[in-house]
């Protein structure tokens, strides 16, 4: 419990000090939470982020951004939000175009699935309150999602067509 409030109270802290536009600070911060947890992708994240707005004579390199970040997208692969920054990082520090869009298709693509598995449980909460045209439209935009994110023809569809059909079979 002790080390979860400190791990909350250091990232405020950094995100404070990132408002203020104080990054060598918010930088400290991060490199005080990272002695506690090396391998957090958060962290990792918040880190190759700010060293990217650090000078060039009084930061560490942007080869070190970049290591953070892939380090944080090869321990969480299923963070839309470390994809994101490695794309970023790609597009503006790298001008690799080509393994931004990557990084940003990965980022889409996991952010559809998740928007879906929320509809879908949403759906349910909302069959439940019987919200049945809520419900309803909460797996129908499921459906298109997945359906753009070409996985309507799988289980995840099949799933999605089951619950729709339950809904529009129930009384």
């Amino acid at each position: 419990m002790k080390l979860t409030a400190s791990f909350k109270r250091g990232v405020a802290q950094v995100k404070r000090e990132w408002r203020a536009a104080r990054y060598d600070q918010a930088l400290s911060a991060v490199n005080r939470l990272l002695q506690d947890w090396p391998d957090n992708p958060r962290l990792l994240t918040m880190w190759g982020n700010l060293v990217q707005l650090q000078s060039e004579e009084s930061g560490p390199a942007l080869d070190e951004a970049h290591a953070s970040l892939r380090r944080a997208v090869e321990l969480d692969d299923d963070s839309p939000g470390a994809w994101k920054e490695l794309g970023h990082f790609l597009s503006a520090v790298e001008d690799d175009a080509r393994g931004a869009s990557r990084c940003f298709d990965k980022t889409i693509s996991l952010c559809k699935s998740m928007l879906a598995e929320a509809l879908l449980a949403n759906a349910q909460s909302l069959s439940e309150l019987e919200r049945r045209e809520e419900a309803l439209a909460c797996i129908a935009e499921a459906y298109w999602l997945q359906s753009h994110n070409g996985k309507t023809h799988g289980a995840g569809g099949a799933k999605i067509l089951d619950r729709l059909n339950e809904l529009t079979t129930a009384e």
